[in-house]
């Protein structure tokens, strides 16, 4: 296979870099090592706020940015500062909320401050058939409890990386996401599995993170590949010079594809990496 000018690499974690048992096989990152050596810019690329991004990627010599919250933060580790946000205006949060409060089957979480934040008196962890036990375990750790989170978010006008909905029924799920998307249309709504749905504003997702963190760099959209495998990765992969597809996604996300790689329980992220970057 050709290999292509790539200078960035945008990665989801979650059925991406990730194998099912949330790990990052040492071959994985003896790859992405490589990748960086030789000096290209890899970077997590996720819904996950800053509190859940995941050691085992960070501890990667070289890695010192991470999008975060589907492209709504983007930090600069080195620097421990914020070089890039697109928020959800807390007025629109507050709407939001209002809605999503009244629903069955599912329940909201705050995404601000790099942290996930519940509601203390509402909130109740849901279970779903399609949820890994690794992925409950990260979910438990994870959410801060606060009394009167919404009455929080309007007193203190807090803007939002994200609003995010965990549900019991799927097809719950895509109902109520086809009710909000028309009372909400100046919003972004995706999910990356069955069971999630999120909220974003318009300004903000991974391809747009990518892109703009790419200005900042002086990287062009041709040089950037993202590696995905769900619906909250579209946009990135639209707009990414080289989208690659893992072997595990959907069929619908597949067609974002300029190459599908091989599944995220075989190194699939690697495997692109080596044939298309690696000199």
């Amino acid at each position: 296979m050709e290999k292509r000018k790539i200078r960035m690499i945008g990665l989801d974690l979650d059925g991406t870099v990730f194998n099912n048992a949330k790990v990052i096989t040492e071959h994985t990152r003896e790859v992405l090592t490589k990748a960086i050596r030789q000096g290209v810019v890899v970077l997590p690329a996720t819904g996950r706020p800053e509190c859940g991004l995941p050691e085992q990627f960070l501890a990667i010599p070289g890695v010192r940015y991470a999008l975060t919250s589907n492209g709504a933060r983007i930090i600069d580790l080195a620097e421990r500062k914020v070089i890039y946000a697109q928020l959800l205006p807390w007025e629109t949060a507050a709407k939001v909320i209002d809605e999503v409060s009244t629903w069955e089957h599912c329940a909201w979480e705050a995404y601000y401050d790099g942290e996930i934040f519940v509601d203390a008196d509402a909130y109740r962890f849901l279970d779903h058939p399609d949820m890994l036990p690794a992925l409950k375990s990260y979910m438990r750790r994870t959410r801060q409890p606060v009394k009167h989170l919404a009455e929080k978010i309007r007193r203190e006008h807090i803007s939002m990386e994200k609003m995010h909905m965990v549900f019991e029924n799927t097809e719950y799920r895509d109902q109520k996401m086809q009710e909000i998307r028309e009372k909400f249309p100046g919003l972004a709504f995706s999910h990356a599995t069955t069971f999630n749905m999120e909220i974003n504003s318009s300004d903000a997702g991974k391809g747009k993170g990518l892109v703009a963190l790419g200005k900042i760099l002086g990287i062009s959209r041709e040089e950037i590949m993202a590696c995905g495998d769900a619906a909250n990765d579209w946009d990135m992969l639209q707009m990414a010079g080289f989208p690659v597809v893992m072997g595990n996604a959907d069929e619908e996300t597949k067609k974002l594809a300029a190459f599908v790689t091989k599944s995220n329980e075989e190194d699939g992220v690697a495997y692109a990496v080596e044939q298309y970057v690696l000199r």
